[in-house]
Protein backbone atom coordinates (compact mmCIF):
# COMPACT_ATOMS: atom_id res chain seq x y z
CA UNK A 1 0.00 0.00 0.00
CA UNK A 2 2.69 2.03 0.35
CA UNK A 3 3.35 4.81 -2.45
CA UNK A 4 4.79 8.01 -3.24
CA UNK A 5 2.67 10.51 -4.60
CA UNK A 6 2.70 13.59 -6.94
CA UNK A 7 1.38 16.89 -6.83
CA UNK A 8 -0.87 15.56 -9.89
CA UNK A 9 -3.56 14.36 -7.39
CA UNK A 10 -6.66 15.20 -9.13
CA UNK A 11 -6.97 13.30 -12.57
CA UNK A 12 -8.60 15.24 -15.23
CA UNK A 13 -10.52 12.53 -18.12
CA UNK A 14 -11.37 14.92 -21.20
CA UNK A 15 -15.20 15.71 -21.00
CA UNK A 16 -16.63 15.18 -24.27
CA UNK A 17 -18.93 17.84 -23.87
CA UNK A 18 -18.93 21.29 -22.68
CA UNK A 19 -19.67 21.52 -18.69
CA UNK A 20 -19.43 23.90 -16.32
CA UNK A 21 -16.61 23.39 -13.65
CA UNK A 22 -17.92 22.95 -10.34
CA UNK A 23 -15.68 24.44 -7.96
CA UNK A 24 -18.13 22.30 -5.00
CA UNK A 25 -17.67 18.73 -6.37
CA UNK A 26 -13.82 19.85 -6.48
CA UNK A 27 -14.00 20.92 -2.48
CA UNK A 28 -15.50 16.63 -2.48
CA UNK A 29 -12.10 15.91 -3.98
CA UNK A 30 -9.87 17.91 -1.88
CA UNK A 31 -11.58 16.66 1.46
CA UNK A 32 -10.81 13.06 0.15
CA UNK A 33 -7.21 14.45 -0.31
CA UNK A 34 -7.09 15.63 2.98
CA UNK A 35 -8.54 12.45 5.01
CA UNK A 36 -5.71 10.44 3.28
CA UNK A 37 -3.15 12.52 4.03
CA UNK A 38 -4.91 13.04 8.04
CA UNK A 39 -5.00 9.03 8.21
CA UNK A 40 -1.64 8.23 6.57
CA UNK A 41 0.01 10.49 9.30
CA UNK A 42 -1.22 9.26 11.92
CA UNK A 43 0.36 6.27 14.35
CA UNK A 44 -2.89 4.81 15.75
CA UNK A 45 -4.77 4.36 12.14
CA UNK A 46 -3.12 1.85 9.53
CA UNK A 47 0.39 2.59 11.67
CA UNK A 48 3.44 1.07 9.05
CA UNK A 49 1.02 1.53 6.23
CA UNK A 50 0.46 4.30 3.82
CA UNK A 51 -2.41 4.69 1.45
CA UNK A 52 -2.28 5.44 -2.19
CA UNK A 53 -5.38 7.20 -4.44
CA UNK A 54 -6.36 8.65 -7.21
CA UNK A 55 -8.91 10.84 -7.87
CA UNK A 56 -10.95 10.69 -11.49
CA UNK A 57 -13.15 13.49 -12.87
CA UNK A 58 -16.50 11.40 -14.19
CA UNK A 59 -17.52 14.84 -15.75
CA UNK A 60 -20.97 13.85 -13.94
CA UNK A 61 -21.53 11.10 -16.35
CA UNK A 62 -21.59 6.81 -15.94
CA UNK A 63 -19.96 6.48 -19.15
CA UNK A 64 -16.49 8.55 -18.44
CA UNK A 65 -16.79 7.18 -15.14
CA UNK A 66 -17.17 3.66 -16.34
CA UNK A 67 -14.30 4.66 -18.56
CA UNK A 68 -12.07 6.27 -15.42
CA UNK A 69 -12.47 2.43 -13.49
CA UNK A 70 -12.00 0.14 -16.89
CA UNK A 71 -8.72 2.42 -17.23
CA UNK A 72 -7.67 1.42 -13.53
CA UNK A 73 -8.88 -2.41 -14.02
CA UNK A 74 -6.94 -2.93 -17.05
CA UNK A 75 -4.02 -1.94 -15.56
CA UNK A 76 -4.06 1.44 -17.96
CA UNK A 77 -4.45 4.89 -17.67
CA UNK A 78 -6.41 7.53 -18.81
CA UNK A 79 -3.80 10.23 -19.05
CA UNK A 80 -0.30 9.87 -19.92
CA UNK A 81 1.87 10.24 -17.16
CA UNK A 82 1.73 7.69 -13.99
CA UNK A 83 0.93 9.44 -10.73
CA UNK A 84 1.70 6.92 -7.64
CA UNK A 85 4.29 4.97 -7.63
CA UNK A 86 4.74 1.32 -6.17
CA UNK A 87 0.98 1.57 -5.32
CA UNK A 88 -0.27 -1.95 -4.10
CA UNK A 89 -3.54 -3.65 -5.25
CA UNK A 90 -7.17 -1.29 -5.86
CA UNK A 91 -9.14 -2.69 -2.49
CA UNK A 92 -11.62 -0.26 -2.77
CA UNK A 93 -13.49 3.08 -4.37
CA UNK A 94 -14.82 6.23 -2.82
CA UNK A 95 -17.77 7.47 -5.02
CA UNK A 96 -19.97 8.21 -6.99
CA UNK A 97 -21.70 11.49 -6.03
CA UNK A 98 -24.48 10.62 -8.50
CA UNK A 99 -27.11 7.31 -7.99
CA UNK A 100 -26.85 6.81 -11.49
CA UNK A 101 -22.81 6.91 -12.21
CA UNK A 102 -22.58 4.83 -8.59
CA UNK A 103 -25.13 1.87 -10.28
CA UNK A 104 -22.60 1.83 -13.36
CA UNK A 105 -19.49 1.30 -11.27
CA UNK A 106 -20.97 -0.91 -8.77
CA UNK A 107 -21.73 -3.29 -11.62
CA UNK A 108 -18.76 -3.11 -13.66
CA UNK A 109 -16.34 -4.10 -10.18
CA UNK A 110 -18.77 -6.67 -8.72
CA UNK A 111 -17.11 -9.40 -10.84
CA UNK A 112 -14.00 -8.36 -8.81
CA UNK A 113 -15.74 -7.96 -5.40
CA UNK A 114 -14.18 -4.35 -4.93
CA UNK A 115 -16.38 -2.54 -2.29
CA UNK A 116 -17.45 0.80 -3.13
CA UNK A 117 -18.62 3.49 -0.57
CA UNK A 118 -20.83 6.66 -1.82
CA UNK A 119 -20.65 10.00 -0.13
CA UNK A 120 -23.88 11.26 -2.15
CA UNK A 121 -25.53 8.43 -4.14
CA UNK A 122 -29.28 8.46 -2.22
CA UNK A 123 -31.27 6.27 -4.97
CA UNK A 124 -33.47 3.69 -2.70
CA UNK A 125 -32.29 1.01 -5.70
CA UNK A 126 -29.38 1.23 -4.17
CA UNK A 127 -30.21 -0.36 -1.60
CA UNK A 128 -30.90 -3.95 -2.74
CA UNK A 129 -28.06 -6.32 -1.59
CA UNK A 130 -28.21 -8.50 -4.65
CA UNK A 131 -27.70 -6.30 -7.70
CA UNK A 132 -24.93 -4.31 -5.79
CA UNK A 133 -23.61 -6.37 -2.89
CA UNK A 134 -20.14 -4.52 -2.80
CA UNK A 135 -22.29 -1.38 -2.48
CA UNK A 136 -22.02 1.06 0.82
CA UNK A 137 -22.96 4.30 1.24
CA UNK A 138 -22.30 7.13 4.05
CA UNK A 139 -25.83 8.84 3.16
CA UNK A 140 -29.44 7.85 4.25
CA UNK A 141 -31.46 6.25 1.35
CA UNK A 142 -34.25 8.19 -0.55
CA UNK A 143 -36.85 6.38 1.27
CA UNK A 144 -36.27 8.86 4.41
CA UNK A 145 -36.31 11.90 2.17
CA UNK A 146 -39.70 11.10 0.35
CA UNK A 147 -41.52 10.21 3.73
CA UNK A 148 -40.19 13.31 4.85
CA UNK A 149 -40.81 15.33 1.73
CA UNK A 150 -44.62 13.51 1.99
CA UNK A 151 -45.27 14.78 5.78
CA UNK A 152 -43.96 18.64 4.53
CA UNK A 153 -47.29 18.04 1.94
CA UNK A 154 -49.45 16.97 4.83
CA UNK A 155 -48.07 19.41 6.93
CA UNK A 156 -48.71 22.40 4.94
CA UNK A 157 -51.79 21.57 3.24
CA UNK A 158 -50.00 21.07 0.00
CA UNK A 159 -52.89 18.45 -1.95
CA UNK A 160 -52.32 19.51 -5.52
CA UNK A 161 -48.61 18.94 -6.51
CA UNK A 162 -46.28 18.79 -9.95
CA UNK A 163 -43.15 16.58 -10.20
CA UNK A 164 -40.24 17.26 -12.37
CA UNK A 165 -36.86 14.82 -12.04
CA UNK A 166 -34.36 13.93 -13.78
CA UNK A 167 -34.44 11.00 -16.40
CA UNK A 168 -32.18 8.97 -14.15
CA UNK A 169 -32.67 6.18 -11.51
CA UNK A 170 -32.61 8.84 -9.41
CA UNK A 171 -35.29 10.42 -10.27
CA UNK A 172 -37.07 7.86 -11.45
CA UNK A 173 -37.14 5.85 -7.75
CA UNK A 174 -37.50 9.05 -6.07
CA UNK A 175 -40.84 9.64 -7.83
CA UNK A 176 -41.62 6.36 -7.02
CA UNK A 177 -41.41 6.38 -3.32
CA UNK A 178 -43.13 9.84 -3.76
CA UNK A 179 -46.28 8.37 -5.13
CA UNK A 180 -45.86 5.25 -2.76
CA UNK A 181 -46.10 7.58 0.47
CA UNK A 182 -48.88 9.47 -0.87
CA UNK A 183 -51.21 7.18 -2.16
CA UNK A 184 -53.88 6.87 0.79
CA UNK A 185 -53.24 10.81 1.26
CA UNK A 186 -55.19 13.76 -0.24
CA UNK A 187 -52.52 14.52 -1.69
CA UNK A 188 -52.85 14.32 -6.00
CA UNK A 189 -50.11 14.85 -8.40
CA UNK A 190 -50.92 17.21 -11.11
CA UNK A 191 -48.17 16.61 -13.55
CA UNK A 192 -44.69 15.01 -13.87
CA UNK A 193 -42.16 16.19 -15.92
CA UNK A 194 -38.48 14.79 -16.78
CA UNK A 195 -35.71 16.43 -17.48
CA UNK A 196 -34.42 15.24 -20.82
CA UNK A 197 -30.77 13.94 -20.57
CA UNK A 198 -29.78 15.48 -23.60
CA UNK A 199 -31.19 18.82 -22.86
CA UNK A 200 -33.06 21.11 -25.96
CA UNK A 201 -34.24 23.93 -25.14
CA UNK A 202 -38.01 22.79 -27.20
CA UNK A 203 -38.50 19.90 -24.77
CA UNK A 204 -37.78 22.07 -21.93
CA UNK A 205 -40.23 25.00 -23.14
CA UNK A 206 -43.06 22.35 -23.45
CA UNK A 207 -42.52 21.60 -19.39
CA UNK A 208 -42.06 25.06 -18.21
CA UNK A 209 -45.42 25.62 -20.28
CA UNK A 210 -46.96 22.82 -18.24
CA UNK A 211 -45.96 24.29 -15.13
CA UNK A 212 -46.99 27.77 -16.40
CA UNK A 213 -50.91 26.88 -17.08
CA UNK A 214 -50.70 24.02 -13.98
CA UNK A 215 -53.27 24.94 -11.04
CA UNK A 216 -50.73 23.32 -9.31
CA UNK A 217 -48.30 25.63 -7.27
CA UNK A 218 -45.95 23.68 -5.66
CA UNK A 219 -43.67 21.76 -7.25
CA UNK A 220 -41.27 18.65 -6.14
CA UNK A 221 -37.95 18.66 -8.00
CA UNK A 222 -35.85 15.60 -7.74
CA UNK A 223 -32.78 16.41 -9.57
CA UNK A 224 -28.84 16.67 -9.15
CA UNK A 225 -28.04 20.63 -9.40
CA UNK A 226 -26.25 20.12 -13.15
CA UNK A 227 -29.62 18.58 -14.79
CA UNK A 228 -31.73 21.11 -12.57
CA UNK A 229 -28.88 24.49 -13.42
CA UNK A 230 -29.78 24.87 -17.07
CA UNK A 231 -33.45 24.01 -17.13
CA UNK A 232 -33.80 26.68 -14.21
CA UNK A 233 -31.67 29.13 -15.98
CA UNK A 234 -34.68 28.53 -18.57
CA UNK A 235 -36.93 28.73 -16.05
CA UNK A 236 -35.50 32.48 -15.05
CA UNK A 237 -35.46 33.13 -18.85
CA UNK A 238 -39.32 32.81 -18.73
CA UNK A 239 -40.06 35.20 -15.89
CA UNK A 240 -42.58 32.12 -14.58
CA UNK A 241 -43.46 33.58 -10.88
CA UNK A 242 -45.60 32.22 -8.18
CA UNK A 243 -43.63 28.65 -7.61
CA UNK A 244 -43.51 26.86 -4.26
CA UNK A 245 -40.60 24.85 -4.58
CA UNK A 246 -39.60 21.87 -2.96
CA UNK A 247 -35.84 20.52 -3.52
CA UNK A 248 -34.41 17.32 -3.13
CA UNK A 249 -31.46 17.03 -1.16
CA UNK A 250 -28.85 16.81 -4.28
CA UNK A 251 -29.66 20.76 -5.10
CA UNK A 252 -31.12 22.11 -1.67
CA UNK A 253 -27.51 23.58 -0.81
CA UNK A 254 -25.91 23.72 -3.92
CA UNK A 255 -24.01 27.07 -4.64
CA UNK A 256 -24.17 26.14 -8.25
CA UNK A 257 -27.75 27.83 -8.17
CA UNK A 258 -26.65 31.20 -6.35
CA UNK A 259 -27.13 33.25 -9.34
CA UNK A 260 -30.94 32.24 -9.36
CA UNK A 261 -31.73 32.62 -5.70
CA UNK A 262 -34.08 35.16 -6.37
CA UNK A 263 -36.26 32.53 -8.15
CA UNK A 264 -36.08 30.60 -5.38
CA UNK A 265 -36.95 32.05 -2.69
CA UNK A 266 -39.41 30.65 -0.15
CA UNK A 267 -38.03 26.76 -1.45
CA UNK A 268 -38.41 24.26 1.25
CA UNK A 269 -36.23 21.22 1.54
CA UNK A 270 -34.48 18.37 3.55
CA UNK A 271 -29.99 18.35 3.85
CA UNK A 272 -27.83 16.31 4.83
CA UNK A 273 -26.54 16.00 8.28
CA UNK A 274 -23.70 18.53 8.27
CA UNK A 275 -20.55 17.75 9.97
CA UNK A 276 -16.72 19.33 11.06
CA UNK A 277 -13.56 18.86 9.39
CA UNK A 278 -10.81 20.44 11.39
CA UNK A 279 -8.48 22.71 9.40
CA UNK A 280 -10.44 21.98 6.11
CA UNK A 281 -10.75 25.96 5.40
CA UNK A 282 -6.57 26.46 5.63
CA UNK A 283 -6.24 23.22 3.51
CA UNK A 284 -8.27 24.51 1.00
CA UNK A 285 -6.25 27.93 0.96
CA UNK A 286 -3.23 25.83 0.14
CA UNK A 287 -4.33 24.48 -3.30
CA UNK A 288 -3.95 27.78 -5.68
CA UNK A 289 -1.73 27.80 -8.92
CA UNK A 290 1.02 28.71 -7.56
CA UNK A 291 1.71 25.79 -5.50
CA UNK A 292 0.04 23.58 -8.48
CA UNK A 293 0.99 24.82 -11.48
CA UNK A 294 0.62 21.52 -13.59
CA UNK A 295 -2.97 20.91 -12.28
CA UNK A 296 -6.12 21.74 -15.13
CA UNK A 297 -8.41 21.52 -12.51
CA UNK A 298 -6.64 24.20 -10.23
CA UNK A 299 -6.30 26.08 -13.39
CA UNK A 300 -10.33 25.70 -13.96
CA UNK A 301 -11.32 26.39 -10.15
CA UNK A 302 -9.27 30.26 -10.68
CA UNK A 303 -11.22 30.41 -13.60
CA UNK A 304 -14.46 29.81 -11.98
CA UNK A 305 -13.39 32.04 -8.66
CA UNK A 306 -11.88 34.61 -10.20
CA UNK A 307 -13.11 35.11 -14.33
CA UNK A 308 -9.06 34.99 -14.89
CA UNK A 309 -6.74 32.44 -16.01
CA UNK A 310 -3.97 31.92 -14.03
CA UNK A 311 -0.33 32.74 -15.58
CA UNK A 312 0.84 29.38 -15.14
CA UNK A 313 -1.69 27.60 -16.72
CA UNK A 314 -1.53 25.58 -19.69
CA UNK A 315 -4.94 26.14 -20.68
CA UNK A 316 -6.05 27.74 -24.09
CA UNK A 317 -8.53 30.64 -22.45
CA UNK A 318 -9.91 33.80 -23.75
CA UNK A 319 -10.17 35.05 -19.96
CA UNK A 320 -7.70 37.71 -18.88
CA UNK A 321 -4.64 36.97 -17.10
CA UNK A 322 -3.85 37.01 -13.31
CA UNK A 323 -0.63 35.79 -10.97
CA UNK A 324 -2.34 32.86 -9.46
CA UNK A 325 -1.26 33.79 -5.70
CA UNK A 326 -5.00 35.63 -5.43
CA UNK A 327 -6.32 35.27 -1.93
CA UNK A 328 -8.97 32.67 -1.46
CA UNK A 329 -12.05 34.62 0.71
CA UNK A 330 -15.46 33.24 2.16
CA UNK A 331 -16.88 35.21 -0.44
CA UNK A 332 -16.00 32.37 -2.57
CA UNK A 333 -18.47 30.37 -1.15
CA UNK A 334 -18.61 27.90 -3.69
CA UNK A 335 -15.46 26.31 -2.88
CA UNK A 336 -14.70 27.96 0.30
CA UNK A 337 -17.65 27.33 2.73
CA UNK A 338 -16.64 25.04 5.14
CA UNK A 339 -19.15 26.71 7.89
CA UNK A 340 -20.86 23.55 7.38
CA UNK A 341 -19.94 20.76 5.69
CA UNK A 342 -22.32 17.96 4.08
CA UNK A 343 -21.56 16.49 1.40
CA UNK A 344 -17.98 17.39 1.82
CA UNK A 345 -18.07 15.91 5.50
CA UNK A 346 -19.50 12.29 4.15
CA UNK A 347 -17.01 12.48 1.12
CA UNK A 348 -14.38 12.52 4.31
CA UNK A 349 -16.61 9.80 6.33
CA UNK A 350 -16.16 8.01 3.36
CA UNK A 351 -12.57 7.93 3.34
CA UNK A 352 -12.16 7.59 6.99
CA UNK A 353 -14.86 4.32 6.82
CA UNK A 354 -12.19 2.78 4.41
CA UNK A 355 -9.30 2.94 6.53
CA UNK A 356 -11.21 1.71 9.38
CA UNK A 357 -11.90 -1.22 7.55
CA UNK A 358 -8.54 -2.06 6.32
CA UNK A 359 -7.41 -1.30 9.72
CA UNK A 360 -9.44 -3.98 11.49
CA UNK A 361 -8.81 -6.43 8.63
CA UNK A 362 -4.43 -5.59 9.58
CA UNK A 363 -5.24 -6.10 13.10
CA UNK A 364 -7.25 -9.34 12.45
CA UNK A 365 -6.52 -12.07 15.66
CA UNK A 366 -6.40 -15.35 13.77
CA UNK A 367 -8.84 -17.54 15.66
CA UNK A 368 -11.16 -14.51 15.93
CA UNK A 369 -11.84 -13.78 12.13
CA UNK A 370 -14.38 -13.69 9.34
CA UNK A 371 -12.74 -16.28 6.68
CA UNK A 372 -12.72 -19.66 7.08
CA UNK A 373 -11.61 -21.71 10.18
CA UNK A 374 -12.28 -17.93 11.67
CA UNK A 375 -8.66 -17.57 9.88
CA UNK A 376 -7.46 -13.71 8.86
CA UNK A 377 -6.35 -12.93 5.65
CA UNK A 378 -2.83 -12.55 4.39
CA UNK A 379 -1.14 -9.33 4.36
CA UNK A 380 0.96 -10.17 1.77
CA UNK A 381 -1.70 -10.79 -0.68
CA UNK A 382 -4.78 -8.76 0.50
CA UNK A 383 -8.33 -8.87 -1.76
CA UNK A 384 -11.13 -6.60 -1.98
CA UNK A 385 -13.27 -9.33 -1.15
CA UNK A 386 -11.29 -9.38 2.43
CA UNK A 387 -11.34 -5.67 2.93
CA UNK A 388 -15.84 -5.78 1.88
CA UNK A 389 -16.17 -8.07 4.57
CA UNK A 390 -14.88 -5.69 7.43
CA UNK A 391 -17.45 -2.98 6.32
CA UNK A 392 -20.44 -4.66 8.57
CA UNK A 393 -19.81 -1.42 10.83
CA UNK A 394 -21.26 1.20 8.24
CA UNK A 395 -24.59 2.10 7.74
CA UNK A 396 -25.20 1.19 4.19
CA UNK A 397 -29.00 2.69 3.79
Amino acid sequence: MSNQCSKQFYKAIVCEFKYRFDPRAFRWALSMKLAVEEINNRKDLLSNHTLSYRIFDSCSTPVTAQKAILAVLNGGDVVQSSMCSGAGPLLGLIGESGSSQSIVLSRTVQPFQIPMISYFSTCSCLSNRKQFPTFFRVVPNDDYQVKAIAQLLKRFGWTWIGVVTEDHDYGRFALQGLKREIENTNICLAYHEMIPKDYTQERVLKILKVMKESTAKVVVVFSVEGEFYPFLREFVTQNITGIQWIASEAWVTASMLAETYPFLDGTIGFAIRQGHIPGLQNYLKTVTPEMYPSNPQVQELWEALYGCSPSTSSLKSHLPSCTGKETLRQEHSAYMNTSSPRVTYNVYKAVYAFAHSLHNLIHCKPGNGPFENLSCANLNNVFPWQVKLFYGLIETG
